[in-house]
């Protein structure tokens, strides 16, 4: 009789404890989910607020009450964790090969194109797709390497133009040897933007000659390429000496009519290589000159006045104003010196 009675309490033990085990009591997911939920009753007892049960129990309270519902109304079984899958998945749409083909040719044929206007396209031909399909076989057709992405098309295109060199026949590097050892041999010409009392902007061609540090200038408003152009054909004019070379940057202002000038009036032109502007250190620093002393006068803002101005400083600049690099004397004075035959030291 006692054997018998032991069997049934192990019958129901392990009955019972099959039932747990199909319920999920041995999900260390359910068993944590239970631990929680105890955790909460015991802090809501304790009359603690919901902050500071969430900060201590990591679980916000509809997900408390959405647990406790489901042990009270399905026991353990309710705290397994549900599956993420959707009700409803989207079927499979097959394509067909003339889709692709045709979405393939028109990205090829308009490399800029999104999904938009080819989905319009195939719509007015006769193909019923929709927007996303379209968008979804372009995605495809980058994949496999059939087309090129607009943003990776765009940035090739612009690279491209970028390395496009424009062809300059008469422009060249300074060579490596090639050495300013007498006036006229190299003047450095760049453009300075100013802007004056009254908020007009002006532009100046600048020159200076390395040897003798003459100066030349001219005001406009704006700097073309075919202003450049007269105004070397007036530093040529207007030199004491004759004109060897001239040495510019990349600018677009000396470029065409100012390259073709330099090749008509045998004019060597040398070209600095991208940003170098240390190169042309001597105009850079004598339009410094020109903004520390011309344009902080009061100025006209109508150009032929201004450049009335100009040439008066220019002229004041030449024949009387010291320069540290030629020993104190003006660039007239320092040609003349040369002329006669004196010293020709200097400081650099």
């Amino acid at each position: 009789m006692k054997i018998t009675t032991v069997g049934k309490v192990v019958f129901r033990a392990a009955k019972q404890a099959q039932h747990l085990q199909e319920a999920g009591s041995n999900n260390p997911e359910v068993a944590e989910r239970l631990k929680k939920i105890r955790l909460v009753d015991a802090l809501q007892k304790a009359k603690r607020d919901w902050k500071e049960i969430k900060e201590l129990v990591g679980i916000s309270r509809s997900t408390y009450y959405e647990w406790k519902k489901r042990l009270e109304t399905e026991g353990l079984r309710g705290l397994q964790p549900k599956s993420r899958k959707p009700r409803r998945l989207r079927q499979k749409v097959h394509w067909t090969p003339q889709l692709v083909e045709r979405i393939e040719a028109l990205r090829n044929e308009n490399p800029t194109w999104g999904r938009g206007p080819i989905w319009f396209t195939l719509r007015k031909e006769g193909y019923r797709v929709s927007e996303r399909t379209v968008g979804r076989i372009l995605a495809y057709l980058e994949r496999m390497g059939r087309i090129e992405s607009v943003a990776s098309f765009l940035a090739r295109e612009r690279r491209g133009k970028a390395r496009r060199k424009v062809k300059r026949p008469h422009a060249i590097r300074k060579p490596k040897g090639y050495e300013a050892k007498e006036p006229g041999a190299l003047v450095q010409v760049d453009t300075l933007q100013v802007v004056l009392e009254g908020g007009e902007r002006v532009w100046q061609f600048t020159g200076v000659d390395l040897v003798s540090r003459y100066g030349f200038g001219s005001v406009h408003t704006r700097a073309t390429a075919g202003l450049a152009a007269e105004f070397l054909e007036a530093v040529v004019r207007r030199s004491p000496y004759p004109i060897r070379a001239v040495q510019v940057d990349g600018g677009s202002e000396f470029m065409a009519e100012f390259e073709e000038t330099c090749a008509r009036l045998g004019v060597k032109l040398f070209v600095l290589p991208p940003r170098s502007p240390k190169l042309n250190g001597h105009v850079e620093r004598m339009q410094r000159t020109y903004k520390d002393e011309f344009y902080t006068r009061p100025l006209p803002s109508r150009i032929p006045e201004l450049q009335r101005e100009l040439d008066a400083y220019l002229a004041y600049y030449n024949t009387r104003r010291p320069h540290m690099a030629l020993g104190g004397l003006a660039p007239m004075e320092y040609l003349a010196r040369l002329k006669e035959g004196g010293s020709q030291s200097r400081m650099y």
